[in-house]
């Protein structure tokens, strides 16, 4: 079971993953061709409006990017996310920034922190930004490139929300947050739920019906934070099938996710997973 309380950990580290973007309280102002319009939220240091997208490439095995880019004061401030980037924190990079193939700055400054690059540009440079379809940044041994396609019409959008008072957008009603109990519960039931699809693991169709009913029930709780649990299912490691000693494991667990409710099962876990380290722990 000290596999099973590692991914444990691994469901409550998403959600907090997932958390700061929910917390945050940007509020909505539109949304225009792809693209994300909000205003930073009300007791930010810097009140203003900013612009994202993100997006999964297909040619580049579904890899996520997103961008933000925001006005203050005369300087276009850039975010740019691609999630196979593993940049050291504050790491500095000195790099040609193309629009199409057109260079715009030769030598731009970003700054590094694991998946993301950041940068600060007058903004002279929305213009040509407006005109291009594709932003480039020439990397040691591979160019990063980020669809522009809205761009245009998610810049109108933005001024126009800088334009509008503060208190004339309206925050939008706050999606109540699972419980962390319930948070876990479910990324191991839809751990369990992959292995019962993928591998051989014993179980009747009454089991299967009884517990796809109460996955269900919290799938639909999850709201925003189910897409981040579930891409860390579907990255979890080689092997995914239980061996022949942890199937039966696997099984009491299945039945346990259906006979307790999220909290005492996940309680269970815990206790299991406690017990077993302490086994498996050798004495001093």
């Amino acid at each position: 079971m000290t596999r099973i309380a590692a991914l444990t950990g691994l469901a409550w580290s998403l959600a907090l993953l997932a958390a700061p973007a929910l917390a945050k309280g940007e509020i909505p102002f539109e949304k225009a061709k792809g693209w994300d319009i909000e205003r930073t939220a009300p007791g930010a240091k810097a009140r203003t409006c900013m612009m994202s997208k993100s997006y999964k490439d297909p040619d580049d095995d579904n890899a996520e990017n997103a961008l933000v880019f925001l006005l203050v004061d005369g300087q276009a401030y850039i975010t740019f996310v691609y999630e196979h980037w593993t940049w050291d924190k504050d790491e500095k990079l000195r790099v040609p920034f193309l629009l199409d193939k057109k260079v715009a700055i030769a030598k731009s400054t970003w700054t590094g922190d694991g998946q993301v690059l950041s940068t600060v540009v007058p903004d002279s440079i929305v213009p040509n930004m407006l005109a291009a379809r594709k932003m480039v940044l020439k990397l040691d041994g591979a160019d990063a490139d980020f669809d522009l396609a809205g761009f245009p019409e998610a810049y109108e959008s933005l001024r126009r929300c800088d334009a509008t008072p503060a208190h004339a957008v309206a925050p939008a009603p706050a999606a109540p947050q699972p419980a962390e109990a319930r948070i876990k519960a479910f990324f191991l039931g839809a751990m369990f739920e992959a292995a019962m699809k993928e591998c051989d693991v014993a179980t009747t169709g009454r089991q299967r019906t009884a517990f796809g009913e109460k996955l269900g029930v919290l799938r639909k709780e999850m709201g925003p934070l189910e897409a981040d649990l579930q891409a860390g299912i579907d990255k979890r490691p080689e092997p995914r099938c239980p061996t022949a000693q942890d199937a039966p494991k696997l099984q009491r667990s299945v039945q346990d996710f259906i006979d307790k409710t999220p909290e005492e099962f996940l309680a269970s876990v815990e206790s299991r997973a406690a017990e077993a380290e302490k086994t498996e722990t050798p004495k001093p």
